[in-house]
């Protein structure tokens, strides 16, 4: 008997998760600007890099993009350079509550309310970290294809990379009793190790890094989180009642593999057969990079005199070296980590020392990108700041207040429409106006080129939560960063 292509063939989708905050790879990845959105092994940012390559092999209409309401505006912009219709399929996280809501915040699109487990359970959905490195696509392709295959059998299926040094950064999977060619049961994963243990599986050649990439049957899936996160079942039971973002913020921090995957035994893993790094901390970008003639990987402003196997990047002013051996050196206009290459680890705790100090420099660069253009922090003290805001072509602000700072702002090139207590005005170069303190006010570019100003703040407090909305066309809510 003949059979439909459809029951040949589930439908296969894609889910990247572009959430998430680096903290390895500070001073370039901030909270507000992580690792996935920055280009650091060429001209494409890793989401652009991972976007690409699904595309390549998903039809644009199956994939979907989970990140934050942080991230949203940045994510999307750097999609539409691939593809406009991404733009449509980039979902937002009210809170970043890790892997698994995220997941289930994509299936929400993936599986209709009205079938339940129905035709779309056996709908094939692979999962993507959106700020890993992949190599040799044609061997990713070929993994990939082999994962699908297994996952169709009722299996869930992860993709373990053969280690080629004692990485003690990465997660572990033991594989058991072999499957396939090139696919085993998992006998169990293992945390992050110690150097002994991490030597010990590099020789075994019975251990694979964990990639964190996964695919399973949507129907499988529910399954297991009806069987093992209920907290996040209830909620997701709900969905035809209320929207998912509704109580998003008090569901459990949970990941795909504590919630889910390492709890369930019918799960199998294929052995990659492409290149991966998670370029999780400087040593990987520096083990990556090209280096010159004395060992050193050099980006931006930089002169060095007699330096040997050294990572020396500049995002920001000259940055000049003299006698250097195995070090990192990065430098932002905010901020400069100096340290070991062999130290690369310990970055985490200088994060975390900045966190308690209630530092910003965890948070975001001087440079600020927003759905209408950028601001640039040019200077600050006690009770004043100075930035240089850019309003993109057509763009404009949300109309606003602000409690306990007044604002004066100069034009220094196009046009600027200004609504200030709800009457409008133009303002071209060279001209300012004041706008006091709670009083309502808007910026506009309705010209055909950006828009600069220089923006002067003065008050008690200066902070980017003293704001209120009224009216915003980017959907943000009342009380949020500029």
């Amino acid at each position: 008997m003949n059979r439909t292509p459809s029951a040949e063939a589930p439908t296969r989708h894609a889910i990247i998760l572009a959430g998430g905050s680096g903290t390895r790879l500070w001073p370039l990845s901030r909270a507000l600007f992580p690792k996935q959105l920055l280009a650091l092994n060429g001209d494409m940012t890793l989401l652009q890099q991972t976007a690409k390559r699904v595309l390549e092999t998903f039809p644009v209409a199956n994939i979907w993009v989970v990140t934050n309401e942080e991230h949203v505006f940045e994510v999307r912009s750097q999609l539409r350079s691939l593809n406009l219709a991404l733009d449509e399929h980039v979902l937002a996280e009210p809170l970043a509550r890790n892997t698994l809501p995220a997941i289930l915040l994509a299936l929400d699109r993936i599986v209709p309310q009205q079938e339940g487990p129905g035709e779309a359970a056996r709908d094939l959905v692979a999962v993507f970290p959106s700020d890993h490195l992949v190599e040799a696509l044609e061997g990713w392709r070929f993994s990939l294809d082999q994962g699908m295959g297994l996952a169709a059998t009722g299996r869930f299926v992860t993709f373990g990379v053969p280690p080629s040094k004692p990485e003690t950064g990465y997660g572990y999977i033991a594989r058991g009793e072999r499957l396939a060619d090139g696919a085993y049961a998992v006998e169990r994963f293992i945390e992050k190790p110690g150097l002994e243990k991490a030597l010990e599986f590099l020789k075994s050649g019975r251990h694979y890094w964990n990639s964190g990439m996964f695919v399973f049957r949507a129907g499988e899936f529910l399954e297991a989180v009806h069987a093992h996160a209920p907290e996040l079942w209830k909620w997701w039971e709900l969905r035809g009642e209320k929207p998912l973002g509704r109580g998003y913020g008090g569901l459990p921090n949970l990941s795909v593999d504590y919630g889910i995957v390492e709890k369930i035994t019918n799960i199998a893993v294929v052995e990659a057969r492409f290149d991966w790094d998670d370029l999780g901390n400087w040593e990987a970008i520096y083990r990556l990079g090209k280096k010159d003639e004395r060992g050193n990987v050099i980006q931006g402003d930089v002169l060095a005199i007699d330096c040997r196997d050294c990572l020396l990047i500049s995002k920001g002013g000259k940055l000049a070296v003299v006698g250097l051996s195995g070090m990192i050196m990065i430098q932002t206009r905010d901020a400069t980590l100096a340290c070991p290459l062999t130290d690369v680890q310990r970055v985490k705790e200088i994060v975390a020392l900045l966190k308690a100090q209630g530092s910003q420099l965890v948070e975001c660069h001087l440079t600020v990108k927003r759905p209408w253009g950028s601001y640039s922090v040019l200077e600050e003290g006690p009770h004043y700041k100075i930035k240089r805001i850019e309003v993109l072509p057509g763009a404009r602000l949300s109309l606003q207040m602000h409690h306990h700072r007044s604002e004066h702002w100069v034009v220094v090139s196009g046009a600027a429409l200004v609504e200030i207590g709800g009457t409008e005005r133009l303002l071209v170069e060279n001209q300012a106006v004041d706008i006091g303190k709670a009083t309502t006010h808007r910026l506009a570019n309705p010209g055909k080129v950006p828009l600069e100003i220089i923006e002067i703040q003065s008050g008690p407090y200066l902070e980017e939560d003293d704001i209120v909305r009224f009216d915003d066309e980017y959907g943000r809510v009342k009380r949020e960063n500029t």
